[in-house]
């Protein structure tokens, strides 16, 4: 636990001293509400990343096809344009979406001095033999798996139960 420096430049006294009595009450009480303010932060990016990778695979899909579907209501027949920007929207929105997660898990990281862990080399090229090279996952790829095993879960559900 670290102490400030004492200073009272009234009294013309200031050397780097431990912080003593009330000085060192309020420099605790503040050092305690930047902590749980920081835990706070992270905990707030980790429920980010998390919907929003679960959103990934549903609310952008559903948005991009809930917005062609009003594009669709003003033609009176599916025009192959309707079908293109079905085609070129939902991969595009889930780029766009991928990439704000990744700017944030930087955030994440770097409020919780994690290092990005080094550039593996692919699956596809790589030996058997080489498999302890892979590093660590980091949170938001074990998000996204939970994320895709989740909705690949709920597909199926959906399916069986509901599908008729």
């Amino acid at each position: 636990m670290a102490a400030q420096a004492f200073t009272h430049t009234a009294r013309g006294v200031a050397y780097p001293g431990p912080a003593t009595g009330a000085q060192a009450t309020r420099a605790l009480r503040g050092l305690k509400v930047r902590q749980s303010a920081r835990l706070a932060a992270i905990a707030g990016l980790g429920a980010t990343m998390a919907l929003g990778s679960v959103a990934l695979w549903t609310v952008v899909p559903a948005g991009v096809l809930w917005l062609v579907s009003r594009l669709r209501a003003a033609t009176a027949s599916l025009a192959l344009s309707v079908c293109l920007a079905v085609t070129v929207r939902i991969p595009t929105a889930i780029d766009l979406r991928a990439q704000a997660l990744v700017r944030v898990e930087r955030v994440y990281m770097r409020m919780t001095s994690t290092r990005a862990t080094a550039r593996v080399v692919p699956g596809w090229r790589r030996s058997l033999s080489d498999s302890d090279a892979l590093g660590p996952a980091s949170v938001l790829e074990k998000l996204m798996v939970a994320s895709v095993l989740l909705a690949l879960v709920a597909l199926a559900t959906w399916f069986v139960a509901f599908a008729g």
